[in-house]
């Protein structure tokens, strides 16, 4: 006669086998996110390192501005993955080198908020010479929102309150990573039909981390409500 099958066992192996799922899934997002930011700094940032009047065009006046706004952005944009490598779980190490780990996440935690200060702080000069006073707007908000996550994220790392901190540094990321969403959405070809350049850039301005963010917390919320009815 067979023996009979613990429910608790079967809920148990389905949890694991959902677990292997979602973190097959978080790694293929996480390959394509980084493929995407490097096409995205080859293609639109990379150009902005030549310094010439032919590359910035219409924004050679405030090339300076600019270029420091890339520099601080791409910077962000490439430290990035990075910090969320150093900051997984690895129970495995040894303390010398869990330490070494540590060590190498709090220097490229620095390098990012060193270069979401230089890429807000340009944006804010940026958002008040904008070709329509709309986009400055939404250039300025998503500049305000970008260093308070960023801060928060930082200021929960030094209170060593590590779950808040790995929620706000994601909350930042989305900011960072609305440069690559900006560029996304307008590649679109029926975008740029929706109306002129000025009220398409305005309303994609907006788009580009209003929507993933909202995303995120909803999908958060959900999980620790998951969360919660197994407990």
């Amino acid at each position: 006669m067979a023996a009979p099958i613990n429910s608790s066992e079967l809920t148990t192996d389905r949890r694991s086998k959902l677990d292997v799922v979602q973190r097959a899934f978080a790694r293929l997002g996480a390959v394509l996110i980084v493929l995407l930011s490097l096409a995205f700094l080859l293609d639109d940032a990379l150009p902005y390192l030549q310094y010439t009047q032919e590359s910035y065009e219409r924004f050679w006046e405030r090339s300076g501005w600019l270029l420091i706004h890339v520099l601080g952005s791409s910077l962000a944009l490439l430290i990035a993955p990075f910090q969320f490598w150093s900051g997984l779980r690895r129970p495995h190490l040894t303390v010398h080198r869990w330490r070494r780990l540590m060590a190498v996440h709090r220097w490229t935690g620095r390098l990012y908020v060193a270069g979401i200060v230089c890429g807000a702080a340009t944006a804010f000069q940026l958002s008040f010479h904008t070709e329509e006073w709309t986009f400055g707007v939404a250039l300025f908000t998503g500049a305000v929102v970008w260093l308070v996550t960023t801060a928060v994220a930082l200021f929960a790392a030094i209170r060593r309150r590590i779950h808040a901190h790995r929620e706000w540094v994601m909350r930042s990321y989305i900011l960072t990573f609305s440069f690559v969403s900006f560029r996304l959405i307008l590649e679109i070809p029926w975008v740029e039909q929706l109306g002129t350049e000025a009220q398409t850039s305005t309303t994609v301005g907006w788009l580009c981390w209003v929507v993933p963010l909202l995303t995120y917390e909803c999908v958060r919320q959900l999980r620790q409500d998951a969360l919660f009815k197994h407990v």
